[in-house]
C-alpha cells in the first residue's frame, strides 16, 4: 500500500512538473517559423544588394542582376533610396528596346494571405508607375505579387521580415507569350 502511495505521488509530481514547463506543445506553436540564431542568408542579401547598387546603369544591363528594394512594414510608398535605382532603370529600359521588365511584390509573412497579395502587388505597381511617369512604356513592364509565398528566409526576426518586404526587378529579353 505504502509503495502505491509513493508511485501515485511520483506519477502526480510528474504531470505537475509537465505541466509547469515553458516549452509550449507542439499543437500550441506559433504558425510563424522560428530560427534560434540569425539566417546567414539576411546578411548574404544585404550584402548582394549592396554591391548590385554600386553598379552603373551599363553594368546593370550588361549582368542583368538588379538590387532588390525592401520596404518599411505595411507599406507601399517606395523608400526614398529606391528612386535612385530606378532612374537607373529608366536609363536601360529607355536605352534597350529589347530588354523588358518584371516587378515582383513581397511581403513578410504578418497578416492574411489576401492582404499580403494585394501589398505585394502595390508595392510592384508603385514602382511601374513611377517607370511609366519617367517615359518607360507600360506594355514593357509586367507586375506580380507573390504575398508571402516566397520568403527569402523563415527568419523571423525584424531583419528576417524586412529581408522578405521587398521588390525584385528581373530583366528579360523574352517576349512576354513566351514566358507570361
Amino acid at each position: 500500500m505504502k509503495l502505491s502511495k509513493i508511485l501515485l505521488i511520483c506519477v502526480a509530481a510528474g504531470l505537475l512538473a509537465a505541466c509547469a514547463s515553458n516549452k509550449p506543445a507542439a499543437d500550441d506553436a506559433p504558425d510563424i517559423p522560428v530560427v534560434e540564431d540569425q539566417d546567414p542568408i539576411i546578411q548574404l542579401e544585404a550584402k548582394r544588394n549592396a554591391r548590385l547598387f554600386k553598379q552603373t546603369a551599363q553594368q546593370m544591363a550588361e549582368s542583368m542582376q538588379l538590387p532588390d528594394i525592401t520596404y518599411k512594414f505595411d507599406s507601399i510608398r517606395p523608400p526614398d533610396y529606391s528612386y535612385e535605382l530606378l532612374d537607373k532603370l529608366v536609363e536601360i529600359l529607355n536605352n534597350r528596346e529589347s530588354l523588358k521588365l518584371v516587378i515582383e511584390g513581397n511581403t513578410d509573412i504578418v497578416g492574411d494571405k489576401d492582404y499580403n497579395y494585394w501589398l505585394g502587388g502595390a508595392r510592384a505597381a508603385a514602382m511601374k508607375s513611377y517607370l511609366v511617369s519617367r517615359g518607360v512604356r507600360a506594355d514593357r513592364i509586367r507586375i506580380h505579387s507573390y504575398g508571402a509565398d516566397r520568403p527569402l528566409t523563415l527568419d523571423n526576426s525584424p531583419e528576417g521580415r524586412w529581408t522578405n518586404r521587398r521588390v525584385h526587378f528581373v530583366l528579360t529579353t523574352r517576349t512576354w507569350n513566351s514566358v507570361y
